[in-house]
């Protein structure tokens, strides 16, 4: 395999989609030109470009927002007045594209640049491999910020037995017509688990939905609004306190008991969990177009038993159980996080140790992740430019806020990057109202 000749850029980042777009916006206000941008697909967008490929990530043919357009757009850059409270996958890559359009993102960008491994230097810097149309790039950085996100590598649980089916992860479900005239065992109770079964509701024989634990699920709309916007209203006039307790109140009474659909009754405080935004799934069950089911028990054949006693006999198993937090290109600097319930970065960005890394979007909030992006690149853009300096007792602080989500979330997998998203904004904010309005140093 050729090698191309090596370059050097102040700031190199990793990703293409919502969060690396924002990220090069802000470098852009920054002052911060001499940048290189990897994508290893063949164009920008990330998740939000549909692709009936198996093997290509993607969001699924009727993925739509579970953030509202009010709370998703850039604060810079309205969507369209004329998009539904709830856009579709569609309609947010194009939002996607004419951002990058509007502000002239491209010329940063290089696509089918896969980056393959990242170490860093005697002099500090950055040395990034990349893979680029079959031939190896290597170049260095000053700077890394990683935009990548965290839906790479799918988790499978080991099933109990054998079984003669069709086992997919949620990562490579596309579109509900491929599954026509199935029984089809969807396994989780997130946002990915519901949607395709309630997509796959129509068309199938039968649909199951197996929660291993209870869930808290959400309708989209409250009182005509989208939730989110409605919950907004609740953050500032109290104590956390008590918005938990009259958010859970809420919720109780706008769903009703969760035993009336089958679903087990959660037995925690209902915002340590992260909840699932779904308000089809909910009536699918009511109309019997979806049978709940507990924990997969055994497996034999098509024949597969649950922990309450009863069976079902399915031709396909479609897993949404989430993915690994591992970042393998950066396996030679950073510890792994492929199965840890906490990930220790200041403000989820920055770690202790690695002072010119930066991680954008490594988040997961009720909420839109790369509005929460916009402001974790605008804070790195200035770092990098001189015009903010991280506290030097930056470990100190990532300890004490590590035992504060210990208290307040699950201690798994899928929590280790939850965040109060009202209240981390506030938090970056405050570090951003520090920022000083001086040029850019450096080229």
């Amino acid at each position: 395999m050729a090698e191309l000749a090596s370059e050097h850029f102040r700031v190199c980042v990793i990703g293409a989609g919502p969060t690396g777009l924002t990220t090069l916006k802000n470098l852009a206000d920054a002052g911060i030109d001499n940048v290189i941008c990897h994508e290893a697909q063949d164009v920008t967008g990330g998740i939000w470009v549909f692709s009936g490929d198996p093997e290509r990530p993607s969001v699924y043919e009727s993925a739509h927002t579970i953030s509202s357009k009010r709370l998703s757009q850039f604060p810079d850059f309205p969507m369209p007045e004329d998009y539904p409270d709830y856009p579709s996958n569609a309609q947010i890559l194009a939002y996607m594209r004419a951002y990058e359009a509007h502000f002239d993102l491209g010329r940063h960008i290089r696509l089918n640049s896969r980056v393959e491994t990242v170490t860093r230097q005697a002099d500090g810097c950055w040395k990034i491999e990349a893979v680029r149309d079959g031939q190896s790039h290597v170049h260095t950085a000053e700077q890394l910020i990683v935009c990548s996100g965290h839906h790479r590598e799918p988790v499978l649980p080991d099933l109990p037995g054998g079984f003669d089916g069709e086992q997919i992860h949620s990562v490579r479900y596309k579109k509900a017509q491929d599954f026509a005239g199935k029984r089809v065992l969807v396994v989780g109770g997130g946002n990915s688990a519901c949607d395709i079964a309630v997509a796959l509701a129509p068309v199938t024989s039968h649909v199951s939905l197996s929660l291993r634990s209870p869930q808290v699920i959400v309708p989209k709309l409250v009182g005509g609004r989208p939730v989110d916007v409605q919950f907004r209203k609740l953050h500032k006039p109290m104590f956390r306190w008590a918005r938990d307790w009259l958010v859970e109140r809420i919720i109780k009474f706008t769903v009703g008991p969760y035993a009336r659909y089958g679903l087990p009754e959660p037995d925690f405080p209902f915002l340590s969990r992260h909840p699932t935004l779904n308000t089809d799934v909910l009536e699918r069950i009511r109309h019997g177009m979806i049978t709940v089911r507990p924990a997969i028990s055994s497996a034999e054949g098509s024949k597969i038993g649950f922990s309450d006693g009863t069976s079902g006999e399915f031709d396909t198993i479609i897993w949404a159980t989430g993915f690994r937090l591992g970042v393998p290109f950066l396996s030679q600097v950073c510890d792994d996080w492929d199965d840890v319930t906490q990930v220790p970065l200041y403000l989820r960005m920055l770690p202790e140790s690695e002072p010119n890394l930066y991680f954008i979007g490594l988040v997961q909030p009720v909420g839109c992740i790369w509005v929460v992006a916009d402001l974790q690149a605008r804070l790195a853009a200035a770092e990098i430019s001189g015009a903010w300096k991280r506290p030097p007792d930056i470990g100190t602080r990532i300890a004490r806020a590590l035992r504060r989500d210990a208290g307040r979330y699950k201690a798994s997998r899928r929590h280790a990057i939850q965040i109060d998203i009202h209240e981390y904004t506030a938090e970056i904010s405050a570090e951003l109202a520090k920022v000083s309005r001086q040029p850019a140093a450096g080229p």
